[in-house]
C-alpha cells in the first residue's frame, strides 16, 4: 500500500491554536472568536493608531476563512517593475547617466483633526473608544464616536446593540432572516418607546446607556428606524 499523498499547500487553510483561535497555514492571518462574531487579524499590517489591523465581524468561522484570499489580495498591492534605462541597443550599450535628483519638496503639515483639538484627557479617551470599536469590527468607528460626543443620543451604545442584533439575524438560515429582522425590529420598538405607555398605573421600562464610570449617563437608547 502506497503512502498517502500530502495535501497541497494552502495559505488559507486554518490550524486550531486554542479554543476560539485559528491561524492560517502561512501564519499571516489569525482568526479569533468574540461576542460579536469572528474577526480576522492581519499580523503583517497595522491601522493608523498602531493597533492590529482587524477585519470583521463575520457570522461564522467558515465565512471568515472564505474572506482570507480577498483580504490577502486587497492588502498586497502589486509592485510595478521599472525597466532599466540604457542608451543604444545590443552588445556594448552603455547605461544612461542617472537623472540629477531634485530635492523633494517639504510636505505640508496636515491640519489638526477634531481629536487633536480636544483636551489631552478627552483626546486619550476618544482614541481608546475608537480603538475598542475597531476591535469589535466597526468600520466607521471614528464617525460613531464623534456623533456620540457631539450629539444628544448615545451613538456608541446604540450602534453596539444594532450590530449584535444584526449578527443574530445573519447567523440564521437565509430563508428565516426576513422574518427575524421583522421580529427584532418590533422588539426594538417595544424596548425603545413602549415602556411608559401604561402611564403611572404600572411599572414601565427604559433602555438606557450605562457608562464605564460610577455615574452612568442614562441617555435613552432608541433603536427605532
Amino acid at each position: 500500500m502506497g503512502k498517502r499523498k500530502a495535501p497541497e499547500p494552502d495559505p488559507d487553510r486554518l490550524r486550531r491554536q486554542e479554543a476560539g483561535t485559528y491561524r492560517s497555514e502561512d501564519d499571516r492571518f489569525e482568526v479569533r472568536e468574540a461576542d460579536a462574531g469572528w474577526f480576522v487579524v492581519d499580523t503583517t499590517s497595522m491601522n493608523e493608531f498602531g493597533q492590529e489591523l482587524i477585519h470583521g465581524p463575520y457570522p461564522t468561522l467558515k465565512v471568515a476563512q472564505s474572506a482570507l484570499s480577498d483580504l490577502r489580495r486587497a492588502n498586497d498591492a502589486p509592485k510595478r517593475r521599472v525597466p532599466k534605462n540604457r542608451v543604444g541597443k545590443g552588445k556594448g550599450a552603455r547605461k544612461a547617466a542617472p537623472p540629477e535628483r531634485q530635492p523633494e519638496p517639504e510636505p505640508e503639515p496636515e491640519p489638526p483633526s477634531w481629536i487633536d483639538e480636544l483636551a489631552k484627557t478627552d483626546a486619550s479617551h476618544v482614541r481608546r473608544m475608537i480603538a475598542a470599536l475597531e476591535k469589535e469590527g466597526v468600520a466607521d468607528a471614528e464617525a460613531v464616536v464623534r456623533r456620540d460626543r457631539d450629539g444628544l443620543l448615545p451613538a456608541v451604545a446604540t450602534r453596539r446593540v444594532e450590530d449584535r442584533l444584526a449578527i443574530l439575524v445573519a447567523n440564521l438560515p437565509e430563508e428565516h432572516r426576513d422574518a427575524a429582522r421583522a421580529i427584532t425590529q418590533r422588539v426594538a420598538e417595544v424596548l425603545s418607546a413602549e415602556g411608559t405607555s401604561a402611564g403611572r398605573s404600572l411599572p414601565g421600562w427604559a433602555l438606557v446607556e450605562i457608562g464605564p464610570g460610577d455615574n452612568p449617563p442614562g441617555r435613552r437608547i432608541d433603536l427605532r428606524r
